[in-house]
């Protein structure tokens, strides 16, 4: 059954490959969409005009890694604008800041009582060995503006800190998260994605423990063809040698999932997890409000997330159910 949309679909991203996927879906259907590159733009506060039916957000902390450092925050303006307008954004402002920081995002588990692994937020290289006279090794020392795991570093004694805390790099915005490492079992982590305020899936990622890569797609490689000026870049196949499974992740732990998603504002999102190997407990870890679902979908789940996705994208953009 077709559509008719009063104005086209806006795609706000700045990656060239990640919205590849959700575009070839709303080909299929014949949907009118606009990708909105803001990595190079520009908008007139005084232009009232509702020039899209929806807004799907899809800015990326990792932006910054390919040399879109303005992204960042350039982006909080962008979608306040729209947003005066009466646009429906799926990922909003206030989604959006979440997605792109991980001191926020630390604050919202703190206020959910969803366990995390034990944190102290700090500014200031002084701050983190003073933070770690409070936490147990090993360390990670994590940018609060993520990534794709990009400048996170471990430490497994205090002397290691010592040595090189006056190097760390806390990132784009200068904080930065002291946090105890929690060592999964298996080596697993657990992304849980929620779609309009339900459960879509799970997918479980058994990684080495010191691979912090976990970009939105799922955990990835650099391509072995020549590479791109970024560093942030995430090709859709799973890197060798790493097992990505779909999972049915506990009921409770779903429910908390959900519970993160809503109170972020978060309309499609992936909530991360892993279960502590020494312990048995679960911790939750990353909030993502950037979404490109996992490789090989059918082949891996059994269905098509973009289409779920898509059919959400025209419920908001014609009004008829589905917005926050």
């Amino acid at each position: 059954m077709s559509v008719e949309l009063a104005a086209p679909i806006g795609i706000l991203d700045e990656h060239p490959e990640w919205s590849a996927r959700l575009i070839a879906e709303l080909q299929h259907r014949r949907l009118p969409f606009e990708k909105i590159d803001h990595s190079s733009h520009a908008f007139d506060p005084r232009d009232r005009g509702r020039r899209y039916s929806v807004i799907v957000n899809r800015t990326s902390p990792s932006s910054h890694r390919r040399g879109h450092g303005s992204v960042l925050f350039y982006a909080e303006a962008l979608l306040a604008h729209w947003e005066a307008l009466g646009v429906p954004v799926i990922n909003p402002l206030r989604a959006y800041r979440f997605e792109k920081s991980k001191a926020l995002q630390i604050g919202l588990l703190e206020r959910l009582g969803v366990r995390y692994p034990r944190t102290v937020v700090v500014n200031h290289r002084d701050q983190v060995l003073k933070a770690s006279g409070e936490l147990r090794f090993p360390l990670l020392v994590k940018p609060n503006v993520g990534g794709s795991g990009a400048l996170i570093e471990r430490f497994d004694a205090r002397a290691d800190l010592e040595a090189r805390v006056s190097a760390l790099d806390f990132g784009p915005d200068g904080t930065a998260l002291v946090q105890e490492y929690v060592e999964s079992e298996d080596g697993a982590i657990v992304r849980v994605e929620v779609l309009a305020d339900r459960y879509l899936y799970a997918i479980r990622i058994v990684r080495t423990a010191s691979d912090f890569n976990l970009c939105p797609a799922d955990i990835c490689q650099v391509p072995a063809a020549p590479p791109r000026d970024d560093l942030g870049a995430c090709p859709v196949e799973p890197r060798p040698a790493l097992s990505v499974t779909r999972y049915e992740a506990p009921a409770v732990v779903i429910d908390q999932a959900r519970a993160l998603a809503r109170a972020a504002s978060i309309d499609v999102g992936g909530i991360e997890y892993l279960v502590g190997r020494a312990d048995g407990r679960v911790y939750f870890y990353d909030i993502n409000a950037t979404s490109n679902f996992v490789a090989d979908a059918p082949a891996v789940l059994g269905f098509d997330p973009f289409q779920p996705f898509a059919d959400y994208i025209v419920r908001v953009a014609t009004g008829t159910g589905g917005a926050r």
